[in-house]
C-alpha cells in the first residue's frame, strides 16, 4: 500500500512538474525567402489537407476549410495565428488543433471518461492516505475502512442532489418518472443505460454530506470525531486536486474570456490570450490549447481563450494539501485545526475561483442573485474560524504531541 501511494503521488507531482516546466516555445519570425517555400496545412494524424506554395514573402496563404476528422472531438484553430501567415518564410507546417478527446477508454460500447477515473482516482488516494494514517492517531484502519465504504457512496448522492437543487428546472419536468430518472443520471429521462452519467455534481454537497455522516459514525463507533473529520480534511483537498482535471477534459467549470470584453468585443486579440497563458502565466501549451472555445454556448460570449480556472483550483489545492500535510507533523497542533485549516484554505479558494468562473450555481434570495459556492465557502470560512477556537479553548489536551510519530511522506 505504501509503495502504491507513493508511485500514484509521485507520478502526479512529475505529471504537473512537467508540464509546467516543459515549455515549448511559440515564435514566428519573419524572414526574407532565398528561394521558394511551401506551407503544409496538416491534420491531427499528419493527413496533408493543403499546400501553399509560395515564391516571396508575403505569400497569399488561405488555410482549408475548419477538419472535422477527429472522433469526439472538435476542431479549435491551426497552430499558427492567421496575423502571422504573412510573416512566413520557409517551409512551415500548420497544424490543425483539436480539443482533447474526454474519453480514457470504450469498453463493449461503453466510454470511461477522463471525469469519472479522475474522480476515482481521488477517491482511491484519499482512501490510502486515511488508512496510512489512522495508526498513528490511534484509530482502526477497519473504522476507516468501514465508514468509508459507506459514506462515499452517499457523499456522492449528496453531490448530485446539491448540483440538482440549484438547477431544478434542468432535471425536474414533464412526469415525475422521468424527473427522477434524469436526477439520478439518465439524462434521456428514460431506462436507457447509453444515457447514463452524473455529469453534474457539486463537490459542496458531497462534503457537508461526508461530514454529517461522520459525525453519527463516530458517535455510533465511540471514535474522536475530530481525529476523523482531519484525516476526511486531507482526503477532500488531493481528491478535489484530481477530480478538477476531469472538468478540463469536459471543457467546462472555465473562467471567462481572457482579457475580458468591452461592449460585446474582446479587449485581447486570440493570439493575445494565447500568449498570456502560455508566456505570462506559463501554463502548459495542451491547457491553453484545450481552453480554445470554439462554439458560443451560455458560457462562452465568443470563440477564443476562456480562463483555466480548473488548474487554478487544482494547484492551490495540492498547496493547501502539501501544508496539510506539514502541519499534522506539528505536535502543538490539536485535532480538528487539520480540518479548520481545511475549511478555511478551500473556502478562500473557492472564492477566489468563483469570482472568475462562467457557469456558477446561483440562487435568489431577497431580490439577489448570489452564488451558491461562494456562500457556502464564506460560512466554511467562519466554521474553521469556529473550529479552531473551540478546540483550543475546550480540548487543550489534545494535540498531535499524543500521536505515533510514524507517518512518513
Amino acid at each position: 500500500m505504501k509503495k502504491t501511494i507513493k508511485i500514484v503521488m509521485l507520478s502526479f507531482t512529475l505529471l504537473i512538474t512537467l508540464t509546467v516546466f516543459g515549455l515549448n516555445n511559440y515564435s514566428i519570425s519573419a524572414a526574407e525567402p532565398t528561394e521558394p517555400f511551401t506551407v503544409t496545412f496538416v491534420d491531427y494524424d499528419g493527413t496533408v489537407l493543403k499546400e501553399i506554395s509560395c515564391n516571396t514573402a508575403p505569400c497569399d496563404i488561405v488555410p482549408p476549410s475548419d477538419p472535422h476528422n477527429k472522433e469526439n472531438s472538435r476542431f479549435l484553430r491551426w497552430s499558427v495565428f492567421e496575423e502571422d501567415y504573412s510573416t512566413l518564410g520557409e517551409n512551415t507546417e500548420i497544424r490543425a488543433i483539436y480539443n482533447l478527446d474526454n474519453r480514457l477508454v470504450t469498453i463493449a460500447g461503453r466510454d470511461i471518461v477522463f471525469y469519472s477515473f479522475f474522480i476515482v482516482m481521488g477517491i482511491i488516494v484519499a482512501l490510502s492516505l486515511g488508512l496510512r494514517e489512522t495508526e498513528r492517531i490511534g484509530m482502526k484502519k477497519d473504522d476507516l475502512l468501514d465508514g468509508f465504504l459507506w459514506i462515499v457512496p452517499v457523499a456522492i448522492l449528496g453531490a448530485r442532489l446539491w448540483y440538482v437543487a440549484f438547477e431544478f428546472g434542468s432535471f425536474v419536468y414533464g412526469g415525475f418518472g422521468e424527473s427522477f430518472l434524469r436526477v439520478i443520471g439518465f439524462k434521456s429521462g428514460e431506462l436507457d443505460f447509453s444515457s447514463f452519467g452524473l455529469e453534474g455534481l457539486a463537490i459542496h454537497g458531497a462534503f457537508f454530506t461526508a461530514i454529517i455522516l461522520s459525525y453519527f459514525y463516530t458517535r455510533k463507533k465511540e471514535i474522536d470525531v475530530f481525529k476523523m473529520l482531519d484525516i476526511v480534511a486531507i482526503g477532500f483537498i488531493i481528491a478535489q486536486a484530481f477530480g478538477r482535471w476531469g472538468n478540463f477534459f469536459n471543457q467546462e467549470a472555465h473562467g471567462g474570456l481572457v482579457g475580458g470584453m468591452s461592449d460585446g468585443i474582446a479587449n485581447l486579440t486570440i493570439k493575445e490570450q494565447f500568449e498570456y497563458l502560455r508566456y505570462s502565466l506559463h501554463i502548459p501549451e495542451f491547457i491553453v490549447n484545450n481552453m480554445f472555445m470554439a462554439n458560443e454556448s451560455e458560457f462562452v460570449a465568443q470563440p477564443g481563450f476562456y480562463h483555466p480556472t480548473f488548474f487554478y483550483e487544482s494547484m492551490l489545492n495540492l498547496i493547501g494539501f502539501s501544508i496539510m500535510l506539514i502541519l499534522r507533523r506539528v505536535k502543538k497542533i490539536y485535532f480538528g485545526e487539520i480540518f479548520a485549516f481545511y475549511l478555511i484554505w478551500y473556502g478562500s479558494v473557492r472564492v477566489f475561483i468563483e469570482t472568475m468562473r462562467t457557469d456558477p450555481l446561483t440562487f435568489q434570495f431577497l431580490g439577489l442573485t448570489l452564488k451558491s459556492a461562494i456562500v457556502t465557502s464564506i460560512l466554511m470560512i467562519l466554521g474553521g474560524i469556529a473550529i479552531s477556537v473551540f478546540v483550543r479553548m475546550k480540548r487543550k489536551s489534545e494535540t498531535y504531541a499524543k500521536s505515533k510519530n510514524t507517518f512518513k511522506f
